[in-house]
């Protein structure tokens, strides 16, 4: 019986000393990656859209979540101080690169004083700028929000490449109008478009005469909503409609509400860019002093009016060899979740803008039978 019991104790010794030799060796092996430190401020759909679309790249460009590549994703909350420290702490565990996404996370990782290569999403193009110009922070860089105005015109080039002039809303009462119009006009001049700025009165609910001016064949309206936020969007699609002029727009709540298409920006697409600078920052150190990307507009929305008007199977195929996804009507497309505005609460009817009967939002189409 002493014997059986010896011979069990070692058995079972073995197998324990067997099971932390195992242990050790897979936590050597883990220090031995490439190791990207994540730091989020807080784990909403939109940032584990982001990461998801990061984790995903990697693993396109041959690097291998928990096989060939070590990610840790830590969330940080609104604690600066808090983010601060696990900035220092990711630094002592030599991480190779420290994503930070979003505020304060991002504020966070640049104050600190780590070598650390830093890349931060979710932050517009001046305020990244800022923290690496006042910090003297050259190891900073990133995906940044910014103008898609290049974006929809290649797409109004691509679906009318007879166009010629893009009217573009503005509010007549923006006495800087012309200034902000300026990054709208260096885009069209380089795809071979003029811009003519096409007011509209928010309060009046109504659309300039000038509209009168474009020719059907040769013209579009595009409707940038940072140089028109609060844009009667339903009196400028009727408006439009009525001359038979297509209505574009750089947001996906415009296409709900009756322009015919966007190209937008949608997180798990930034993840995919920071996948690819990840990517590059392991196989070229000096890619961490690289220009700050902007986020491209990657996700193509139309609404059935837009099917109804071009080619849209030659238009998903086209855009599907880009790596890009068409939605119709905001209905998830593919196999990843997207970020999406809610279909607003029809509005009561808008009255006449201009003589141009303006009609509530159509209902949300049901989808095609089969």
């Amino acid at each position: 019986m002493a014997h059986l019991a010896r011979t069990i104790f070692f058995a079972l010794f073995g197998i324990a000393a067997t099971m932390v030799a195992g242990a050790a060796d897979a936590q050597d092996r883990n220090s031995e990656l490439p190791f990207v430190a994540v730091l989020i401020t807080s784990n909403n759909a939109e940032t584990q859209a982001i990461v998801d679309g990061m984790r995903d790249q990697l693993a396109a460009r041959g690097r291998w979540p928990g096989e060939t590549v070590r990610i840790e994703v830590v969330e940080t909350g609104a604690n600066a101080g808090r983010a601060e420290d696990l900035a220092r702490a990711f630094a002592r565990e030599n991480a190779d690169a420290l994503v930070a996404i979003g505020e304060p996370s991002i504020s966070a990782a640049v104050n600190t004083s780590i070598r650390t290569p830093l890349v931060v999403a979710d932050i517009s193009l001046e305020a990244a700028e800022g923290y690496k110009r006042e910090r003297r922070r050259r190891n900073v860089t990133g995906i940044v929000s910014g103008a898609t105005h290049g974006d929809q015109l290649a797409l109004i080039r691509q679906l009318m490449p007879d166009v010629e002039t893009v009217a573009v809303p503005i509010d007549p009462v923006d006495g800087n109008i012309q200034k902000r119009l300026q990054t709208v006009r260096l885009a069209a001049r380089h795809s071979g478009m003029n811009v003519m700025a096409l007011p509209v009165s928010v309060v009046q609910n109504a659309v300039s005469n000038r509209i009168a001016e474009l020719e059907s064949a040769t013209s579009a309206i595009l409707l940038d909503r940072a140089l028109l936020p609060d844009a009667p969007v339903e009196a400028l699609a009727a408006a439009a409609a009525q001359r038979d002029l297509p209505l574009f727009a750089d947001d996906e709540d415009s296409v709900i509400r009756g322009a015919l298409a966007a190209m937008i920006v949608e997180p798990f697409g930034i993840g995919e860019q920071l996948g690819d600078l990840v990517a590059r920052i392991f196989d070229e150190p000096a890619a961490t002093r690289a220009p700050f990307e902007r986020a491209r507009a990657s996700h193509l929305v139309l609404n059935q009016d837009a099917r109804a008007r071009f080619d849209a199977t030659a238009l998903e195929n086209e855009i599907a060899s880009a790596r890009r996804s068409v939605v119709d009507w905001a209905d998830i497309a593919g196999p990843r979740p997207r970020i999406k505005p809610s279909v607003p609460e029809p509005p009561p009817p808008l009255g006449v803008a201009r003589g141009v009967t303006v009609p509530t939002p159509l209902p949300r189409p049901s989808p095609p039978p089969g």
